[in-house]
């Protein structure tokens, strides 16, 4: 952002006017880098003042921009920069110096620290020579001649004014400290060096070094480890206090960290002493010290395997201002809740993942941690702190897994559920007044369930970052899938979990009903198929959260966990509530012989309410099993006969009713649910359903045996196949039967038909 200069404070202006008159650093430096051309200003020079210009922007959909270091990170997985250009533009950003082109210049606002300095000095003996050039200047500590601080404020042409000889150790230009540019405010823990003649420096270093002195240090070192002292070291103007430089904004106009801490020369990257370089003011800067102190602690572990991972390093400094205030007596600024949406939006990726400003959202986790036995325990992050120095105990992950109640496989799904931050599990906002709550941060789309006008519809569920590749879940991903059920036609729905057998792989669902808000948490992981009705208004699931969560630790290539099919919610018209409707079945014929001929016909007709029995599963096929527990039959026989050998006649009609009642009729659907659907294709589904209902016919004409049981529905098992016809309604079973048979002595025809549509609860 472009920030005007004002005449806020004199003697600033005066140095910022000086800078702005020449280049900072050697020009040769651009040369060495001549495959970034950038537009901005020229190779060190400080930006322009701020003009003002009329601007008529269209109202457009904003997407958060990446941070300057994401976009230099990008580019080198691209291939488009080389590792050691990517390092110098990571230190640019980090100072906001004019020569990061502009395509690098992200979004850096809420960029609180960088590792780029310390990562600068380690690597430094590797470097070509025009890279140490390049960087030596911001390796030295703001306060030494030559520093990056120096030759801006004393607007120096060229760094080989007071630079002589070969660049090959950093402590060996740490030799003169520049005169007026810092000076010491000194505590018994702390020197702080500020620009001189400055009150409002002044005043802030004062209040950091009361914030650090009285509050923070011994907040934090009563919990953890002090940091190592810097005594004997090159580069370290005071003794084995702990050094934190104040300078004034670097550039104007270029928007730089927080602050950042670094390790000293010839240094390891664990077990040793550091620095702090605070460049901006904060209106928290009490949690930004926090933050930058628990970075100071961390360097004083000596983990038995490599450096802690970044993502740990800026989760447990962003957990440690969250622990700082919840000690601290004052009121809390909730600075590290403003990160947690960077973790939640993409949790789908692999936890160690330092994507943007996500690392500092990532503190969620040891914030879990620290409360999800139920009460504080905030000593378990010193705890894993120290169990990584123990032999063998290299792996933070495996640390990390040795400390929590049943490991990652018991507390990450539940931390990914937590996370949700819904009732009745809206445990942040209980422990910490945390009030992000999921519909705020779920920013991707959302899949509606809805049958289309057919009815069996499937609903595909793809997880970011698939690519075709099937559903697969990163480990220590977490992959959060919202469903809106929209159609109230749809009579239930079945989630088919492809994850089942997947050891590693747990599906949990959060479900809102109608009038109900959030439920109780499911936990789909051991089932196939999980069936949910939708044809009683006070139960209708009007929104899903899927939370399908991968605890197995990131591998060297990440990894993934991958399902064994497609993850999919299907939506069917069938009734979980049961159906009503009409039925009609008759059988009507004659037959004949030497001495008679009879005409019988036999009829039964019902107006019958099914409600569902039990469904049942076998392998992927659902069936649905109701009986006739309502409703009223009604049955009638007429037979009329003739004697051929004495022409006598015969007529007789008897007629009955019987309530229906459960035994009486039963309704038997199967549903395919593995079947898929194509909008190419003539649609059909393989849905299969078989009805039979029989009352009892008591009365008996004279003379005659007639059925003594009356069938009002009857159907086969060929109604398959369904297809979809003109008029076609969902929830709707319509249809009927007719069968002929005949010999030489008799014929008959049997006729059935059916109308039932779904029930209303």
């Amino acid at each position: 952002m472009i920030r005007p200069l004002t005449m806020a404070h004199p003697r600033r202006w005066l140095m910022l006017l000086a800078v702005m008159s020449g280049l900072l650093f050697l020009p040769a430096v651009a040369a060495a880098y001549e495959e970034e051309v950038d537009s901005g200003p020229g190779p060190g020079a400080a930006a322009a003042p701020a003009q003002t210009f009329p601007l008529f922007l269209p109202l457009v959909g904003h997407t958060p921009t990446p941070t300057s270091f994401t976009l230099i990170e990008q580019a080198r997985e691209r291939g488009e920069i080389g590792e050691e250009t990517a390092l110098i533009y990571q230190v640019f950003a980090t100072f906001g110096d004019a020569r990061l082109p502009w395509r690098f210049r992200g979004d850096d606002s809420g960029v609180i620290d960088s590792d780029a300095v310390s990562e600068a000095t380690l690597r430094f003996a590797d470097l070509s020579a025009a890279a140490r050039e390049t960087l030596l200047p911001f390796l030295i500590p703001p306060v030494y001649a030559g520093s990056w601080y120096d030759l801006r404020m004393n607007a120096q042409i060229g760094a080989s004014q007071v630079m002589t000889g070969p660049v090959n150790y950093i402590t060996d230009r740490c030799q003169e400290l520049a005169q007026g540019l810092l000076v010491p405010l000194e505590t018994d823990h702390f020197v702080i060096w500020y620009p001189p003649f400055d009150t409002s420096f002044a005043a802030r270093a004062l209040q950091i070094s009361l914030d650090l002195e009285q509050r923070i240090y011994p907040i934090l070192t009563e919990m953890f480890r002090q940091p190592l002292p810097d005594d004997g070291l090159g580069c370290n103007p005071s003794d084995g206090r702990l050094d934190i430089y104040m300078p004034y904004d670097p550039i104007p106009g270029f928007d730089t960290t927080l602050a950042f801490v670094s390790i000293y020369p010839n240094q390891p990257c664990k077990a040793t002493p550091t620095y702090m370089v605070v460049l901006q003011a904060h209106p928290s800067e009490d949690s930004v010290m926090a933050h930058e102190f628990m970075h100071m602690i961390q360097r004083s572990y000596n983990p038995a395997g490599e450096c802690f991972d970044s993502w740990w390093s800026e989760s447990t400094a962003t957990w440690a201002i969250d622990y700082f205030e919840n000690i601290d007596a004052q009121p809390d600024d909730q600075i590290e809740h403003g990160y947690a949406h960077f973790y939640l939006e993409s949790a789908w990726r692999w936890l160690d993942d330092t994507l943007d400003r996500r690392a500092y959202g990532a503190y969620l986790w040891p914030f879990y941690l620290s409360h999800y036995t139920g009460s504080y325990h905030p000593e378990l992050i010193a705890q894993i702190f120290a169990a990584t120095e123990n032999a063998g105990s290299g792996n933070l992950f495996d640390v990390i897994d040795g400390k929590i109640t049943g490991g990652w496989a018991a507390r990450w799904p539940e931390f990914a559920l937590f996370n949700l931050n819904l009732p009745p599990h809206n445990h942040y906002e209980q422990w910490d007044a945390f009030g992000l709550r999921w519909d705020a941060w779920d920013k991707r789309s959302t899949d509606e369930v809805e049958l289309f006008g057919v009815p069996y519809y499937p609903v595909e569920i793809v997880e970011t970052g698939s690519m075709g590749l099937g559903y697969r879940i990163r480990n220590l991903g977490i992959a959060y899938q919202r469903l809106m059920v929209i159609d109230q036609a749809i009579g239930l729905l079945a989630f088919d979990n492809a994850f089942v057998g997947v050891p590693e792989v747990r599906v949990q669902a959060m479900i809102k009903r109608a009038g109900q808000g959030w439920l109780a948490p499911q936990d789909w992981t051991d089932q196939k198929w999980t069936i949910l009705c939708q044809d009683d208004p006070a139960g209708r699931v009007e929104e899903i959260v899927l939370i399908i969560t991968n605890s197995h630790p990131p591998l060297p290539d990440g990894g993934f966990s991958r399902a064994t099919g497609n993850v999919r919610m299907v939506a069917s018209d069938l009734p979980c509530s049961g159906w009503q409707g009409t039925s009609h079945w008759q059988l009507s014929g004659q037959a004949s012989g030497p001495d008679a001929e009879v005409n019988y016909t036999i009829r039964g007709e019902a107006t019958p309410q099914f409600t569902l029995k039990k469904h049942t599963l076998v392998g992927d096929v659902l069936q649905l099993e109701y009986e006739a527990t309502v409703g009223m039959a009604t049955w009638t026989t007429t037979v009329d006969g003739r004697n051929l050998q004495t022409g006598q006649t015969m007529s007789c009609t008897r007629t009955g009713q019987q309530a229906l009642t459960p035994g009486l009729g039963g309704l038997l659907i199967t549903e395919d649910l593995a079947q898929d659907y194509d909008w190419d294709e003539e649609y059909s589904i393989n849905r299969r359903f078989y009805a039979a209902g029989l009352i009892p016919a008591p009365g008996r004409c004279p003379g005659l045996d007639t059925w003594v049981q009356i069938p009002w529905l009857q159907t086969d098992l060929t109604h398959s196949d369904l297809r979809l016809w003109p008029g076609f309604e969902i929830g709707r079973l319509r249809g009927s039967d007719t069968f002929a048979e005949s010999d030489e002595d008799s014929s008959s025809t049997k006729t059935s038909s059916w109308d039932l549509q779904t029930l209303s609860p």
